[in-house]
């Protein structure tokens, strides 16, 4: 009889130490891998550091209510679908007026154009801004709550786990003899019954509570980015307006608005960039060398993205039913992509910027315009011609669909679209080329090194 006692207090004890022992370790376990709590952390980057820089109209009161935020949500989110909206019609417009005839003013009506949509485009990334802000506001809200449940859990498992270690201390005998009855006994027992089940049920949320916390903290780490990027956007959106504007008031200064004066400025434009086609043609037909096929990834292998959504080919690579009149080697060496300007075009592939330049600088409408040369992991190198904007520079690694910069009309020219010409990597350096296409001047830009460097970029390219 006093062996079934012992053992019964024993095991009392042993399983109210287990359950001690497995409470600390999820309080151990949260606080030293899951981060709690992390309002300190998320306060260290607030949304104020963040987007310092934008109008005061982002700035998220800080009383709002949760319910608030999120109507606050749901209206700019119907804002963004009507600009949206706007932003494709503007662009089903550049896409019909290009295909009009070159003339002073349907070159006017693609800059307002333009110009209209970069404006619209502005006011979405405003929006963004401001949704991703509201966002942000609310998550941290929402941190709050969860903090203090977490808190109040945490103090009602401790007490009920206080009120089972004084129950579990007494013995059967002891219970007996403070109570006296048997259906008191037993009322107590199943008090305790549901007591312990009250803490495990308490434990489980408060689990589910601290993985809602760590969910809701990867959130915030996302909106930080997001609202990071909508600002550098922000930055580059109200540049590539300004370009536009000047862009506009250059060629009517230039033509003084008579369509015969932009008439000769296209032709002297179109001259310039042939006699320098010659020139890099008479430059490559003295090239020797060779690539060996293991220099060269094999065709077909599809390792490249295209750099913009939506893909159109303009111009393909190689002999074509333009290259021959276009081009003074009468071949075409890479591939031209319809894009209105302002977009964004990103890395092909992982590797590294070799160079970025602008051949403006040495001969205006000459050549390539504002390029980027990378030099990607994979044997492969892409040269991108044109941009408005570059974002990056030399020796800068960039990852598979990172910006490089934004679409444009730069270089020869005649209306915005994207040039990329492909090489294998050991068949193209960046080095210069006296010219006489512009007084004697000379460029810096990409030049192969050997005769079949040039790859053609759709078959390295997903099929559109």
């Amino acid at each position: 009889m006093v062996h079934s006692k012992i053992s019964e207090k024993e095991t009392k004890k042993q399983w109210r130490v287990m359950f001690i022992l497995s409470t600390a370790f999820f309080s151990v376990f949260s606080l030293l891998f899951l981060n709690f709590p992390i309002q300190n952390a998320v306060a260290e980057t607030s949304a104020t550091d963040v987007v310092s820089a934008t109008d005061s109209t982002n700035t998220v009161p800080g009383d709002a209510s949760e319910v608030e935020l999120n109507q606050k949500i749901s209206e700019k989110n119907t804002e963004l679908t009507d600009l949206k909206k706007q932003i494709d019609t503007y662009e089903k417009q550049l896409t019909f007026t290009h295909t009009e005839a070159v003339t002073l003013q349907n070159t006017v009506k693609v800059l307002d154009i333009s110009r209209q949509k970069m404006n619209t485009s502005i006011q979405l990334t405003q929006k963004q801004l401001e949704s991703s802000m509201l966002k942000f506001t609310s998550l941290n809200m929402s941190i709050g709550d969860t903090e203090k449940k977490i808190v109040l859990i945490n103090k009602s498992v401790a007490e009920m786990l206080r009120t089972l270690d004084q129950s579990d201390s007494r013995t059967t005998v002891e219970m007996v003899l403070s109570n006296g009855k048997l259906s008191e006994i037993l009322d107590e027992g199943i008090q305790l019954t549901a007591l312990r089940e009250k803490v495990s049920n308490r434990v489980t949320e408060l689990l589910a509570y601290k993985k809602s916390l760590v969910d809701k903290k990867a959130l915030v780490e996302i909106e930080k980015k997001n609202l990071a990027n909508y600002q550098s956007t922000l930055t580059d959106q109200k540049t590539l307006l300004d370009n536009a504007k000047k862009e506009k008031n250059d060629l009517l200064k230039l033509t003084k608005s008579r369509e015969s004066d932009y008439q000769k400025i296209l032709d002297i434009n179109k001259a310039k960039a042939q006699m320098l086609e010659k020139e890099l043609s008479d430059y490559e037909s003295k090239l020797t060398r060779k690539l060996s096929g293991n220099e060269i990834p094999t065709s077909g292998s599809k390792i490249l993205s295209w750099p913009i959504t939506n893909p159109r080919v303009t111009q393909h690579f190689g002999i074509t039913k333009d290259s021959v009149r276009l081009y003074a080697s009468g071949t075409h060496n890479g591939v031209d992509l319809g894009v209105n300007s302002g977009t964004p075009i990103t890395a092909a592939a992982s590797g590294v910027i070799q160079g970025t330049g602008d051949t403006d600088v040495a001969c205006p409408k000459a050549s390539y315009g504002k390029w980027v040369l990378v030099k990607h992991d994979n044997g492969l190198t892409t040269l991108m011609a044109h941009f408005s904007l570059i974002k990056v520079s030399q020796g800068q690694r960039v990852v598979s669909g990172e910006l490089l910069g934004y679409s444009g009309n730069t270089g020869y020219s005649t209306g915005p679209h994207l040039h990329i010409s492909l090489f294998a990597s050991d068949g193209v350096t960046v080095g210069t080329l006296p010219s006489k296409a512009c007084s004697g001047r000379t460029f810096t830009m990409p030049l192969p090194t050997a005769t079949n460097a040039y790859l053609d970029p759709e078959a390295y390219l997903p099929k559109i």
